[in-house]
């Protein structure tokens, strides 16, 4: 008995900090193995004990699946990438219907006014956008730190106007070959205009409209122009009516050409900043929704602690501290609460993604743009 219960905690630690490291495929592994030892543990055990074991064997099993479905969905992008370098451009230009909205994001409301002016009342009160000039469609570019929320904020805004929602990866428009690239682009556009509502949504777009003074880049001098001309379009007629929206998102404001910040193209630029203290109280609240957390644990005051911690940095708090107990209750088969003591020992060794310094840049990008 004491063998099963310890192989199990054994494998649960290396697989929690497998799945920490990125290495999902192993980490898959792991968690299998220790729901596999804890299972037979629960088998051996006294009545008293039996269920409980069980019910956490079946929690860590819940996890391996979740990463299970996280490895097949690295396969999925490998295969479309493999699509890719064989000419099989369609497969990436795919669509969804993304179901979330503004309002199931935490904080960012200043970005969230500028987004509802700019994208989604001219599509929600059509008869005043018209009475007073107001053009649907156009570019957007969001801007700011890593993890804080910008694809999110991207598939809101298809959530909210009910639109194909287009997500694409610099990488899977570039092409070597003469002329690939930009029928990439000049396809994808098509593509989007087919649907009465679309957005285009590409990531890390300074790599595909880097600086030309600073790129050698033969593909480049020849992608740039091509994406300028298509979102030339965005103010004619034909565009206005097709509600057309191309969204750009970036950590990398400085490195975009300047010539795609000019009206008609990125018409505003919007700063997704980290997440102020209420924010990340509701960020806190949604990662440890169903939780058991103990008495001296109070979300405001953590939220204070956590000032210059992006939402990606929250969410990874909120899920190392709950491995905590976890791990504890596997091997003592002790169940307590997530306390406070939890967060400040998670706390020591994840710090802040985004440097002061980083954050400084971003500011004067927005002094100046």
């Amino acid at each position: 008995m004491k063998f099963l219960l310890e192989k199990s905690a054994e494998h649960l630690e290396k697989g929690l900090s497998l799945e920490s490291d990125g290495k999902i495929s192993q980490a898959h592994h792991k968690l299998l193995k220790a729901a596999e030892f804890l299972f037979k543990a629960a088998e051996k055990s006294e009545p008293s004990l039996k269920q409980q074991r069980v019910q956490r064997a079946e929690s860590i099993l819940k996890r391996a699946e979740a990463l299970e479905k996280q490895i097949k969905q690295q396969e999925g992008r490998r295969a479309t990438a493999e699509a890719e370098s064989t000419g099989g451009a369609s497969e990436w230009m795919v669509s969804e219907k993304p179901n979330v909205k503004l309002a199931d994001i935490a904080g960012l409301e200043d970005a969230k006014d500028q987004i509802r002016i700019k994208m989604i009342y001219p599509f929600t009160h059509p008869e005043k956008a018209a009475k007073y000039g107001t053009k649907k469609g156009g570019g957007i570019l969001l801007y700011g730190p890593p993890g804080t929320g910008k694809t999110m904020l991207a598939k809101a805004i298809a959530g909210e106007v009910d639109a194909a929602f287009y997500s694409i990866k610099p990488s899977q428009i570039m092409s070597k070959w003469v002329g690939e690239a930009e029928q990439n682009i000049s396809g994808l556009f098509a593509e989007a205009k087919k649907n009465p509502r679309a957005v285009i949504f590409i990531d890390e777009v300074e790599a595909l409209v880097p600086k030309r003074s600073g790129s050698h880049s033969t593909v480049m001098q020849r992608v740039v122009p091509q994406i300028l001309g298509e979102m030339e379009g965005f103010s004619s007629g034909k565009q206005d009516e097709s509600a057309l929206l191309f969204l750009g998102a970036t950590n990398e404001p400085w490195s975009l050409d300047e010539a795609i910040m000019r009206p008609g193209r990125f018409d505003e630029k919007i700063y997704v900043s980290l997440p102020n203290g209420k924010a990340r109280t509701q960020i806190m609240k949604l990662h440890l929704k169903g939780r058991p957390l103990a008495g001296d644990v109070s979300l405001d005051d953590l939220a204070q602690v956590m000032k210059g911690y992006s939402g990606a940095d929250i969410r990874r708090i909120c899920e190392k501290a709950c491995d905590i107990p976890f791990v504890e209750s596997v091997k003592s088969g002790q169940d307590r609460d997530v306390a406070k003591q939890d967060f400040e020992s998670v706390m020591k060794t994840i710090k802040p993604s985004v440097s002061i310094k980083a954050l400084e840049r971003f500011e004067r990008f927005g002094i100046g743009k």
